[in-house]
């Protein structure tokens, strides 16, 4: 469609709407299209269905409209079945893709029944939507009715989820097009009850929604990156020292300096191209195995998503290749470009050794760079096109405190190299690896400053979750309080439209043994151009076992019961949540106006309260108000408090059996449920820290592998007054861990400094959540252990092929 029109408040549009809209747009040849749309599900361990009620022959009619052919029956020939022939507006019969059927051996006439409110409703197969290769794919999730029948199923009747505008093509297409915006935006007036929107809007209204989500996995996979371009550098720098003496020979042999770096420049282009090719394939690879988990958490926190796999553009190779073959090109460059303008002589008395990148050996830019990173965390946030504050002072004080760290951890080479001699006095093994931190390498240094960023990012992470965790348990705590809680299927996802009904709710409330009920009601309306949610809530009176919030702004009675009345002024009393109140400026005593089904309402704040389930914000107001703003008794969930000396254990057995399609969790269940959903958000987070601990640590081994092809000489001197093979792979394996330990050290105290930045910047502009820090012992143990260990192995697995090199033949 070229444009669509959505409600501002409550989910759905008068069919009323129809004929204005037509009216409005008279004589344009402008095609309208009702549509009815809901996010239901078949059983508590199946993906949710997106369930599209559409005008069936209106559609059929658009798709064959002008293409000269009869139109063909919608998914083929319909069986008869137990429900009957199938008939437009039946609100028994449904298409399914030809996919999902043959996936779950479905026919046409089947049964399949879908759970729809409180309610489970049993529908018949009429048709298959048959896949065509030269249109989209169709999700697998898709049930698809005739518009009257899936607003009496979804109880929406006289009701639409938003209209479809659709301009054929033509010559006058763009002007009908601009005419159209044009009327649309002059109808809609200055308190409009609905908007229009393009498909470009449409995108950036769902980019807005998780533009902190995306931006913090990009921050994430460049520290990533960052990590990759340690171990580049370290290769090819490793490739040109290694080869010094043939760049010697070159030189004397009368090869100019631009000629060897020429070849160097070759060769280097030639890698990265390579690598880069590789890596696309390998990430589009990897892509499709964290695409599902990824996909569950938008579901869950911003919008409902049919993404079954990752795609693969040809911006993102660009940008890879790009990425890569610069990265590669630098590395090589540099090191080639002092090796080629060394004298000859002057590389032969030298020898290998060398002291790297110029910039790993200034501490005093280090020092400098921390500066930098302080003032920069000060940086209020940016606010992108999208209306997403972006906190870029936070990540450029992030990338700054890298710099400093990556020279500064070098420091810690001599007082390792120290402790090496004086534990290990009378074992020679540990003062040979102990001298080669006396005389460290620009691999030395590089190997340690992609350590110090690897570590500091999984390390950084891990504070984040554990304080992220922690908060969040103490939340829970306070907030769940109640025995049990009822919940229609489906309603942990963000877009679910499944709801209780208010005899449903109310016949709860009445079981033998129950003492009483909160309840919740939650719907999504526009709030300067951003979608929040207005909730509407009623809670039981016992004071001791009520829900406890953690006020950040408190008002003057925390009582709900305080919400209930108008102020004498006829503004309604609200509290809001911290993302709220952060995504908008608002605090205690500010006045709002928002968008309901019955206008807008005027509303005055008077109290702000932590809450971690919800980034868009939340008004909360009484129950007694949206019931009559909205029309609607129906609610969101509820909580149960039983009677004491009652069983809650027999109650919600006893609910399960009365209401099936329901799901009523203990206290205990519940917060188990949020504590995994916790943990699934934040799985792509633990892959991706991996990915940069593994290749920091192939870093270090491909470092010391070789390091020991350039002490050849030194290894045949070893071997001569009387070192084994064995004694040569344990030093190689002393030398790993203390280089390990070195970027260890640095990267655990930059993981604080980092911890700090994402739970008290990024994180609380970007999502307006305020955490306590809180450091994961057991984490930073697990890890410091792991590394060592790893590069112990890795550093022996190097001095075993490292001891039986043979020493350069002399001529």
């Amino acid at each position: 469609s070229d444009f669509a029109i959505r409600p501002v408040a409550g989910g759905s549009l008068s069919e009323e709407m129809l004929g204005r809209i037509r009216q409005l747009l008279n004589p344009l040849p402008v095609t309208i299209f009702p549509v009815v749309e809901a996010t239901v599900t078949s059983s508590e361990n199946e993906e949710p269905r997106q369930l599209i009620g559409v005008d069936l022959v209106a559609i059929q009619n658009a798709l064959y409209l002008g293409s000269g052919q009869a139109a063909a029956p919608l998914g083929g020939d319909v069986e008869n079945d137990a429900l009957g022939g199938f008939t437009l507006g039946s609100a028994r019969h449904v298409f399914v893709p030809r996919a999902w059927a043959d996936a779950n051996r479905k026919e046409v006439g089947d049964s399949l029944w879908l759970i729809v409110g409180d309610r489970r409703e049993t529908l018949a197969i009429a048709g298959l939507l048959e896949p065509d290769p030269l249109r989209p794919a169709i999700p697998e999730n898709l049930v698809l009715m005739d518009l009257p029948g899936a607003q009496r199923l979804l109880g929406l009747e006289g009701r639409v989820s938003r209209v479809e505008l659709v301009i054929p093509p033509g010559a006058s297409r763009v002007a009908v097009r601009n005419e159209t915006a044009t009327r649309l935006a002059e109808a809609m007036g200055d308190s409009p009850s609905w908007v229009f929107e393009t498909r470009e809007d449409r995108r950036l209204s769902a980019g807005k929604m998780t533009a902190a989500f995306r931006l913090n996995l990009t921050v994430l996979s460049t520290l990533a990156l960052l990590v990759g371009t340690y171990l580049i550098l370290q290769a090819l720098e490793a490739a040109v020292v290694r080869r010094r003496s043939e760049t010697a020979v070159l030189r004397s042999l009368g090869v100019s300096p631009r000629a060897i770096r020429s070849v160097w420049v070759v060769e280097s282009l030639m890698l990265g191209v390579f690598g880069s090719l590789l890596g696309v394939f390998l990430g589009w690879a990897g892509a499709q195995l964290t695409v599902g988990g990824i996909a569950r958490t938008v579901n869950r926190l911003y919008f409902s998503t049919t993404t079954s796999a990752a795609s693969l553009n040809a911006g993102e190779v660009l940008f890879a290749c790009l990425f890569g073959v610069t990265a590669s090109l630098v590395a090589g460059w540099l090191p080639a470009r002092e090796a080629a303008t060394t004298p000859p002589a002057q590389v032969m008395r030298q020898g290998s050794r060398d002291e790297g990148a110029w910039l790993l050996r200034q501490p005093g830019i280090a020092i400098a760079a921390a500066v930098v990173a302080l003032l920069l965390a000060k940086l209020p946030s940016w606010q992108s096109g999208s209306g997403s504050p972006v906190p870029v002072g936070g990540y450029l004080s992030a990338a700054a405190w890298l710099l400093a760290w990556s020279i500064l951890a070098g420091v810690f080479f001599r007082p390792i190299e120290r402790c090496l001699h004086l534990a290990f006095r009378q074992w020679p093994v540990a003062h040979y690896a102990a001298s080669q931190l006396r005389r460290v390498t620009g691999r030395h240094r590089l190997a340690v400053a992609g350590l110090v960023t690897a570590i500091a990012m999984a390390a950084g992470m891990g504070i984040l979750v554990h304080s992220f965790e922690s908060t969040l348990t103490g939340w829970i705590q306070r907030l769940l309080r109640a025995d049990l809680y009822v919940a229609p299927a489906g309603s942990e996802e963000a877009s679910g439209f499944n709801v209780i009904s208010a005899e449903t709710w109310r016949d709860i409330s009445g079981v033998e043994g129950v003492d009483g009920v909160d309840v919740i009601r939650r719907y999504p309306v526009r709030f300067r151009d951003r979608q929040i949610h207005l909730a509407g809530s009623e809670y039981q009176r016992e004071s001791e076992r009520r829900f406890r919030l953690t006020w950040l702004a408190p008002p003057e009675n925390e009582d709900p019961i305080s919400l209930a009345e108008p102020l004498p002024d006829g503004t309604v009393p609200c509290w809001v949540n911290e993302p709220f109140s952060r995504r908008f400026d608002l605090g205690r005593g500010d006045r709002i106006e928002v968008p309901t089904t019955d206008g807008m309402k005027a509303l005055v704040i008077r109290g702000v309260y932590s809450d971690y389930s919800d980034e868009s914000g939340t008004v909360l107001v009484n129950r007694g108000f949206t019931a009559n703003w909205f029309a609607d008794e129906s609610v969101s969930n509820l909580a149960v408090y039983v009677k004491p000396g009652a069983d809650a254990a027999e109650i919600q057995s006893a609910l399960t059996a009365r209401y099936p399609v329901l799901t009523v969790r203990s206290n205990g269940r519940l917060r188990s449920e949020a504590l995994r959903i916790f943990h699934q958000t934040f799985a792509v987070t633990y892959a991706l820290e991996a990915i940069g601990v593994i290749v920091a640590v192939s870093g270090l081994g491909m470092a010391l592998a070789s390091l020991l092809i350039e002490r050849r000489s030194e290894l045949t001197t070893l071997k001569t007054i009387g070192f084994t093979r064995a004694q040569i792979a344990r030093a190689c394996a002393v030398e790993g861990v203390a280089v390990a330990t070195v970027g260890l050290v640095g990267g655990l105290l930059l993981a604080l400094i980092l911890g700090a930045l994402l739970i008290f910047v990024i994180n609380r502009e970007s999502f307006g959540w305020t955490l306590e820090y809180r450091i994961p012992w057991a984490l930073m143990v697990g890890l410091s252990f792991t590394t060592l260990a790893v590069s112990g192995l890795v550093g022996a697995a190097v001095g075993v092929r490292g001891a039986r090199l043979k020493s350069d033949p002399t001529e």
